[in-house]
């Protein structure tokens, strides 16, 4: 059963966030940014890579690698910035399930668009274009991809009966402001559903949305780690479903996914994950501690990441 939810979790629940509006640095923004970064960083390394780099390794054997999207659409589309960007590596070797994040402000080289926030590749150029930024600028090979909306995740969660999240006081205010917008905005009661106790409780789909989306209290990787606690409190209220109510989720949600993988290749991935007893799940952000710098300007956030320790820490995360 175990086995069979993690086939779920890669077809189903790429988390999303709240959508931004663009933020394109012109050239002689990106030259100011660069040449202060030179400045103030003596490693002898690129910080943020030229258009024209190296191209990415080819997939090592034995190891598939899979892009999960969110994508944040009020209509529902596949359309919009991919404001979750997990790679879900699986090493049929050893069978470990190994979890990249990217966050969404990384400040990269997209081709052909110029330098701009990671999460806005998806939006030039979908899925393709995505694959060849984190390719340029992480050395990321990518096998295929899965796109979801982010209001899937709240149907998602209803279905399987709620989930249970440890909630703290802070955090539960900042839930209940998400839940009254989105109480609102359905023209529903401005307290319905909202949390009166902090603690260990039960969120429905638009609760655990909610508390996926909290980005104010502290910082993007704080939200990140929020949002793999749902991801893991996702896998644990499935291990309660039985067979038939799994295949009747997967039969509901599968039109609504975007994928470049084929029934073949699903049907082998499924194979090798189901040839280990158990599944080792690790997970890595990237960039990591002290594999970046925090810039701010126009007003505008970037995570300015040194790509050459990004590569370090992916391919020892992956490969090692």
């Amino acid at each position: 059963m175990k086995r069979l939810i993690c086939i779920l979790l890669i077809l189903l629940l790429p988390l999303s966030v709240g959508a931004e509006t663009a933020d394109t640095l012109s050239d002689d923004e990106i030259t100011q940014l660069l040449w202060e970064l030179y400045q103030t960083e003596n490693e002898g390394e690129y910080l943020v890579l030229p258009e024209e780099y190296e191209l990415p390794p080819q997939g090592k054997t034995g190891i598939y690698n899979l892009l999960l999207l969110g994508i944040d659409n009020p209509a529902e589309k596949l359309t919009g910035r991919s404001d979750t960007m997990v790679l879900a590596s699986f090493n049929a070797r050893t069978g470990n399930l190994r979890l990249i994040s990217f966050m969404r402000d990384t400040y990269v080289s997209i081709p052909g668009r110029g330098h701009n926030k990671l999460n806005a590749a998806y939006s030039y150029g979908g899925a393709e274009l995505l694959k060849q930024t984190l390719g340029q600028s992480f050395g990321v090979h990518v096998d295929g991809y899965v796109a979801v909306n982010f209001s899937l995740m709240a149907e998602l969660v209803d279905q399987i009966g709620g989930i249970r999240i440890n909630v703290t006081q802070d955090e539960l205010k900042k839930l209940n402001g998400i839940l009254e917008y989105y109480n609102y905005l359905r023209s529903a009661p401005r307290d319905e559903g909202l949390l009166t106790q902090a603690g260990m409780v039960t969120l429905n789909g638009l609760q655990a949305m909610s508390y996926a989306r909290i980005r104010k209290l502290d910082s993007d990787f704080v939200r990140v780690e929020r949002q793999q606690r749902v991801i893991m409190a996702i896998y644990d209220q499935m291990l309660t479903l039985n067979a038939a109510d799994l295949t009747r989720i997967v039969s509901a949600y599968i039109s609504r996914v975007g994928t470049d993988v084929t029934l073949a290749r699903a049907a082998a991935l499924a194979a090798g994950l189901l040839a280990y007893p158990d599944i080792e799940i690790k997970t890595l952000r990237i960039p990591a501690e002290g594999a970046y710098t925090r810039r701010t300007l126009n007003e505008t956030y970037y995570l300015i990441p040194k790509l050459e320790k990004c590569r370090e820490d992916i391919s020892s995360f992956l490969y090692e």
